[in-house]
């Protein structure tokens, strides 16, 4: 009697994992077929919209060097506030020595983007160039624009010239990035 009892609980036992087994095999292979369906799709889009991979991974790279920059520059902030906030504790700072530092931030960053600048202008031919000089001239007029319409929507007439420095240092460190990430920097 045991050895039946033991016979049936094998077979019921077989036939369950068995189920169990083609069912899981099922959803392997409808997750497959799925994935393959959405990966022919996007193959289908791309070729559609005349894009291939190596545009796709160019576009991915240009999107990660934005996002380092933009953590970088977020990075340079929080260090400034850091030592901003030590500087504070040890001493009194007054609001023309944090303009001076901001305005010699802005004149680091700013001198960083004239050596790149001189460097693209070496590596583009003519027609390139001149248009390079038409858009990095307009770009200035904009960063000096941008940066006085964000200083004025501050009320306080104190902080506006240091937030006119930073928003200066800020914009020109993404356009450095952009332009890295663009032209290229050659390095």
């Amino acid at each position: 009697m045991d050895k039946t009892i033991y016979l049936l609980l094998g077979a019921a036992l077989t036939w369950a994992f068995y189920f169990l087994q083609r069912r899981v095999e099922r959803r392997r292979t409808t997750d497959a077929i799925q994935r393959n369906q959405q990966l022919l799709a996007l193959k289908q889009g791309l070729e559609g919209a005349n894009t291939s991979l190596d545009d796709l991974r160019r576009f991915e790279s240009r999107l990660i060097g934005k996002a380092e920059t933009a953590v970088r520059i977020a990075d340079g902030y929080v260090t400034q506030a850091q030592a901003v906030a030590r500087h504070v504790d040890v001493e009194t700072v007054t609001h023309d020595d944090m303009n001076q530092q901001a305005i010699a931030a802005f004149g680091r960053v700013d001198a960083r983007l004239d050596g790149l600048v001189a460097h693209l202008r070496r590596q583009l031919d003519d027609d390139s160039l001149a248009t390079f000089e038409d858009a990095h001239g307009a770009w200035r007029e904009f960063r000096e624009r941008y940066a006085r319409f964000i200083a004025q929507s501050y009320s306080a007439g104190a902080i506006r010239p240091l937030i006119h420095a930073v928003t200066l240092e800020s914009i020109t460190a993404a356009w450095i990035a952009e332009l890295e990430t663009q032209l290229g920097d050659g390095d």
